[in-house]
């Protein structure tokens, strides 16, 4: 290592005493001080972003007086601390929303349980509202049914009933080998496989 490098030429511990930036702070805000305002103070509700410039001496007397809430009844301080626990944001109760409160009236909840071990029979999970699948049925779905010649109030077992006659009535050999329904048969079987893949049946 050499010590006279030109890479060492440059190196310096602390910088030149001439390029010490002063840092520079406005005038203590309090009544005849001439200090500088080395710390800020918030302004008071109402105009926050705002900060009073004051010195040691005068912030802290500041702080021991100053009361955010000053002027503000007691109800007023109460619904503004209880408001602070969600950040001062809108909640509603459960079971209502934003549209609720807007519009007074409240949507009717869809029923989107499923019964896959049968615990509910048709009729209750009719009479609670909703398909007796337990969701609300899909486009594709309402499509597949459809193909299947059943509408939206279907159950999984007329499903399966109603594919069982439509492939009984529709196979070649139920019509002496004639091919002339097979791509009804094929849109039928599609249906079916579609609804057992979506978890209709």
């Amino acid at each position: 290592m050499k010590f006279d490098s030109k890479y060492f030429d440059k190196i310096r511990v602390k910088p030149a005493p001439e390029k010490v930036a002063k840092e520079t702070f406005p005038v203590c805000d309090w009544p005849g001080c001439a200090k500088p305002g080395r710390h800020k103070a918030p302004l008071g509700r109402g105009q926050e972003g705002k900060f009073h410039h004051y010195c040691t001496e005068h912030v802290q007397q500041y702080n021991k007086s100053y009361n955010f809430f000053e002027g503000m009844k007691d109800t007023e301080v109460a619904g503004f601390q209880k408001d602070a626990q969600t950040g001062h944001r809108p909640t509603w109760k459960l079971g209502q929303n934003s549209y609720a409160k807007l519009t007074g009236t409240r949507r009717k909840a869809t029923s989107t349980a499923r019964d896959p071990f049968g615990l509910f029979t048709e009729q209750q999970q009719a009479a609670r509202g909703g398909h007796p699948s337990g969701r609300a049925l899909r486009g594709t779905e309402l499509k597949a049914l459809q193909t299947l010649g059943l509408d939206e109030t279907a159950t999984p077992v007329k499903v399966k009933s109603q594919y069982k006659t439509l492939v009984k009535r529709l196979h070649p050999d139920a019509n002496n080998g004639s091919r002339a329904n097979e791509d009804t048969l094929k849109a039928v079987i599609q249906a079916y496989d579609h609804l057992r893949s979506s978890g209709f049946c």
